[in-house]
């Protein structure tokens, strides 16, 4: 081998090992794995909304994908909505309707100030806010896009915050809706898929369906397909370098969740950068699989623990014995 291939050699095996390497950019849309369901997922969701569906929701533990997914759909979207995303950490009423009135009433976005936002609206400002987001949407020209929300954020909405949305919907007509609305949440591990989060409305008598999707865990097949093509997007001719053997100690250790399975095989690819390793291999995914060690607890022996005890009888029994040498002295 000549000194510029070992050269280029060498800066390849750094690329994989750097932050720039496979498995790092977890939310690039080019990267998405359609298997595990979630394609026809993304089909099905597109399907309804230009159906009209008012309120559509994507449960699924965390990293199982739900942020991967609304970015598809709102790049699948973009040309017939105008896509409003809500992905900060936190939400509240308040923090949901400033957010809209940004993107939905410019002009009217002092409503709620970012000090009220953060501290909380009395019930006559969500209300105003309401109907002016309500006039907003219903005033529409029949040329002008509909908007479509996507909530994607780590905690759950309060009954407050469904409502406002819930208001958002119920009075548009079915035909042309002013917005749709998208909720991915968060479920626990061991929820089942009849088990979801409540309804946006919340009572189904009187307000619109809502239509639930589940983003299970991934099988070892899927794990395999889910390997090979996140491989063969980022170096085709690195496809094939994770083996059946590889893909079933990864689904061991990851139960077939997204975030799991990246970081495993990162750290793998880490491992071997540092051996400067040209292809990663069952050996680096093991040392990438160890478990965290455990903090050393220091033990000590009895005495030590109860030293205060201790300290005390010593200090009593010196007390004791000089009354006693006293007394024993006269």
């Amino acid at each position: 081998m000549s000194y510029n291939e070992q050269s280029i050699s060498a800066e390849k095996r750094h690329y994989y090992s750097s932050s720039q390497g496979p498995f790092h950019n977890a939310n690039n849309i080019l990267m998405f794995f359609g298997g595990g369901g979630r394609g026809e997922i993304v089909e099905t969701i597109i399907r309804s909304l230009r159906l009209g569906d008012p309120v559509l929701t994507v449960c699924g533990e965390r990293g199982s994908g739900k942020t991967m997914m609304s970015l598809v759909l709102a790049d699948r979207l973009k040309h017939r909505y105008n896509i409003i995303r809500y992905d900060l950490p936190h939400i509240s009423t308040a923090l949901m309707l400033r957010h809209l009135l940004i993107e939905i009433c410019p002009r009217q976005a002092d409503l709620i100030s970012v000090d009220q936002a953060a501290d909380g609206v009395s019930q006559d400002l969500v209300n105003q806010s309401v109907s002016c987001l309500n006039a907003a949407l219903h005033g529409s020209s029949p040329g002008d896009k509909p908007y479509m929300l996507t909530v994607d954020t780590q905690a759950d909405l309060d009954a407050a915050t469904l409502q406002v949305l819930n208001d958002l919907v119920r009075l548009q007509d079915p035909n042309a809706p002013g917005i749709q609305i998208v909720l991915f949440r968060r479920t626990e591990a061991g929820d089942h898929q009849g088990r979801t989060a409540h309804s946006i409305a919340g009572d189904n008598t009187t307000n619109p369906a809502e239509d639930h999707y589940w983003l299970r865990r991934l099988t070892l097949n899927e794990i395999s397909e889910y390997l090979r093509h996140h491989m063969m997007l980022f170096d085709f001719n690195q496809r094939d370098v994770f083996t059946r053997e590889m893909a079933y100690f990864i689904a061991d250790r990851s139960d077939g969740i997204f975030r799991s399975i990246n970081t495993l095989a990162r750290n793998a690819f880490m491992v071997a950068g540092l051996e400067d390793a040209e292809h990663v291999s069952m050996s680096h995914l093991l040392a990438a699989g160890l478990p965290a060690p455990e903090a050393e607890v220091e033990t000590h022996g009895f005495l030590w623990r109860h030293r205060g005890a201790v300290v005390g009888l010593l200090g009593v029994g010196v007390l004791a014995g000089l009354a006693l040498a006293v007394a024993f002295g006269r």
